[in-house]
């Protein structure tokens, strides 16, 4: 057996893991010599995934978990190959490393938040096997304990926040006290050194009294409990720096001033002995009213179940004592693993595992997520957010994200439930529905036949996505008809800019791959969600301008795009600025400049060479002193330019299709137009319409001015 087989193999004996040892020579034997002498960073690699084998054994999951952690580095390497790993190790073993591997999008970089991909793959992953995500966060766990190997300060700062934003609170929804707890200090030491060298210090200057405390406490509790014949577990337990800056910041206090921060934490046998350590506790300490929690009846939703007591000790000083059995103590340091089994090479969630309300939520949440991606951001406040417990009348327990209304508590019992909600009682109190639930609220909700349903208010104040996309389903169904009228109106707008064929909606085929890569089944149903503001207009003008595009041979769509883009893909080519040859340049919107007025180029800070006519007046609040350059127009430019030309008229009927015709006949599109009717009877059509040149421009301003009724037009901006 080899020196990786005889390490590996110790641990599993240690934690009693059953394992193939033929399989463990053969993983053990590629690992070294794959890894060989390779490093991540300054720790050998074979070190690295030794290490994070070592942390995944304790949780006692299986051997499997543990073989894929030694191999989950190897998807890096360039020789790679996903077949002949499957060959070697079979598929259940690499399609938890390429899953792990995939999880590295968690890690954010410079990025300050997760992203869509992101919670997307993370929901596929606990979807399909909740082990990949087991190894990822003990993978950086790892990571962490041995930062002091990473030499890049933006790298390390950046791996502390993805702890803090990520993997400490999917650890705590997955109930892995343990890894979250140290994650958060490993972090928070890192990005706030002063706010943790404040905290220490205030711990360390009287540790020794506290633990001198505890201990006199623990004697206490041991003795009661030994003379009622209770057999139990009694230690001192630590609170963790991270959690105590949190309190410290939402209490604006002291260390010293937290009622938790002494505590200490009895294990028993059995639930009746835990509520039995609690009445010894009370007759012996004096409970403190409010501060007394029952997780055991009403569990976390992360399967955290306990008795929270504070109680006042010796000298009035305050101290909380936590009550559990040893079951409870196991799902509350592995969390998810201590609940999932593959002895038998199963996958799938057992009956009992159905338990784990907040697995069963992620499930359903990865199947919205196929076919809806707007509610991203509320669903990230619900994985990695708090939670609060409500009952329903009959006492069942519903676990809501924090910040929930009656209306989400409605949803979560039914769909047809809500629709006819007219109203909710909270603790037999009438109160709004948009008001807040907490913890232990009893909610009922008032339903009326005659009920019109949900209306766009509700969407202010839920705070689930499941109740937030019920709530539009029913929205866009109520108005399904108006949405359409308003959603082909804008299309169709967005459509006239786009200068494509007239008759392209009766092309098929263009049809057809617009609304597959917009994710419609037909045109009515892109009309309605552009109606109902589901989608922008632009977006899906876009792909059937881009369908219409790869339908025509090189030479064709470039001569189309140049016609389409007009300014916007080739400003570099029009203008030429003085001694600084490809130069960024970008149009002025204020002054809309166009070939044949005078220019002046102005230096900006990000975007190259901004181009103004020398008349605009926005050139007054700029630095022309020292950031004004020489630029002029390329000849024979082909492109085409915005221009705004301001008519007024005496008003009239027909007045506006006479203009629209002088700009169709001398073949000048009209890209906008606005008109306002004086209280002197006059009109003002402002045009915003496409030209080469300014001899383009006067010639349509004059054919304008000769419309019967105009007496003015005049170029603006």
């Amino acid at each position: 057996m080899n020196n990786t087989a005889k390490v590996i193999s110790k641990i599993l004996e240690d934690e009693h893991i059953k394992y193939d040892r033929a399989v463990l020579e053969k993983v053990t034997e590629f690992c070294e010599e794959k890894y060989g002498d390779k490093k991540k960073g300054n720790i050998y690699m074979l070190d690295h995934v030794i290490g994070v084998a070592s942390l995944v054994a304790t949780l006692r999951i299986d051997d499997v978990s543990v073989y894929a952690s030694l191999l989950h580095g190897m998807v890096k390497a360039d020789d790679y190959d996903s077949k002949k790993m499957r060959a070697l190790f079979g598929d259940e073993i690499v399609d938890i490393i390429e899953t792990v591997d995939r999880l590295s999008c968690l890690n954010f970089k410079t990025k300050e938040k997760v992203d869509n991909e992101v919670l997307r793959n993370m929901f596929l992953a606990i979807a399909k096997d909740i082990r990949t995500v087991i190894i990822k966060l003990l993978d950086r766990l790892y990571n962490m304990r041995n930062i002091s190997n990473v030499d890049n300060e933006n790298v390390v700062n950046n791996m502390a926040k993805e702890c803090l934003q990520i993997y400490a609170p999917i650890a705590h929804r997955l109930g892995m006290s343990k890894v979250k707890s140290e994650l958060e200090d490993i972090s928070f030491r890192i990005l706030m050194p002063a706010e943790y060298a404040v905290i220490k210090k205030q711990i360390d200057a009287k540790k020794a009294q506290r633990e001198q405390y505890i201990e006199e406490r623990i004697k206490e509790v041991t003795s009661d409990l030994k003379a009622q014949g209770i057999e139990a577990t009694v230690y001192g337990r630590p609170k963790h720096f991270y959690s105590i800056y949190k309190k410290m910041k939402e209490k604006n206090c002291n260390a010293d001033d937290l009622f938790d921060l002494l505590a200490i934490r009895v294990i028993v046998n059995s639930i009746k002995d835990c509520y039995s350590v609690l009445g010894i506790v009370h007759d012996r300490y004096k409970p403190m009213p409010g501060r007394f929690k029952d997780y055991i009846a009403v569990p976390k939703t992360n399967m955290y179940q306990s008795l929270h007591t504070t109680v006042f000790g010796e000298d009035a000083k305050p101290f909380e004592i936590q009550i559990r059995t040893w079951d409870m103590h196991n799902v509350a340091e592995r969390g998810i693993a201590a609940h999932f089994s593959y002895k038998e090479k199963t996958k799938k969630i057992s009956e009992a595992d159905k338990k784990i309300i907040w697995l069963r939520q992620t499930l359903e949440i990865q199947k919205e997520l196929k076919d809806n991606t707007e509610n991203l951001d509320k669903i990230k406040g619900e994985i990695f957010g708090e939670e609060v417990f409500v009952f329903t009348p009959k006492g069942d327990i519903k676990a809501l994200p924090k910040g929930s209304t009656p209306i989400d508590f409605a949803y979560s019992i039914h769909q047809k439930i809500a629709e006819k909600m007219v109203g909710a009682k909270v603790n037999g109190k009438m109160v709004p529905i948009n008001t807040k639930l907490e913890n232990t609220d009893i909610v009922e909700i008032i339903t009326l036949t005659s009920s019109k349903g949900p209306n766009s208010d509700w969407l202010k104040y839920v705070r689930t996505s499941s109740a937030k996309n019920k709530i539009t389903s029913f929205l866009k169904k109520q108005g399904k008809e108006v949405n359409i009228a308003k959603g082909k109106e804008l299309f169709e707008k967005e459509l006239k800019k786009k200068r494509l064929p007239k008759d392209i909606l009766s092309k098929e085929e263009f049809v057809k791959q617009m609304l597959k890569k917009s994710n419609f089944n037909t045109l009515e149903e892109a009309y309605e969600n552009i109606g109902f503001g589901s989608v922008s207009p632009l977006k899906v003008v876009n792909k059937l301008e881009e369908a219409y595009s790869l339908s025509l041979n090189p030479q064709e769509e470039l001569k189309v795009k140049n016609t389409l883009s007009k300014t916007r893909n080739n400003e570099n080519d029009m203008v030429i600025v003085e001694n600084i040859p490809n130069c960024k340049v970008k149009f002025a919107k204020c002054c809309l400049p166009i070939p044949g007025d005078d220019i002046i180029g102005y230096i900006t800070f990000s975007n190259g060479v901004s181009i103004h006519r020398k008349d605009c007046k926005n050139l007054n609040n700029l630095d022309t002193s020292s950031r004004v350059i020489n630029v002029s127009w390329k000849p024979k430019n082909k492109a085409y330019f915005a221009a705004k030309i301001r008519v007024k008229a005496n008003n009239r009927d027909g007045l506006i299709s006479d203009l629209i015709k002088v700009a169709k006949d001398l073949k000048i599109n009209i890209s906008e137009m606005n008109t306002k009717v004086t209280e002197d009877r006059e009109v003002i059509v402002e045009l915003v319409v496409d030209v080469s040149d300014t001899e383009t421009l006067q010639k349509i301003m004059k054919s304008l001015k000769k419309v019967d009724s105009v007496f003015d037009t005049k170029r603006i901006h």
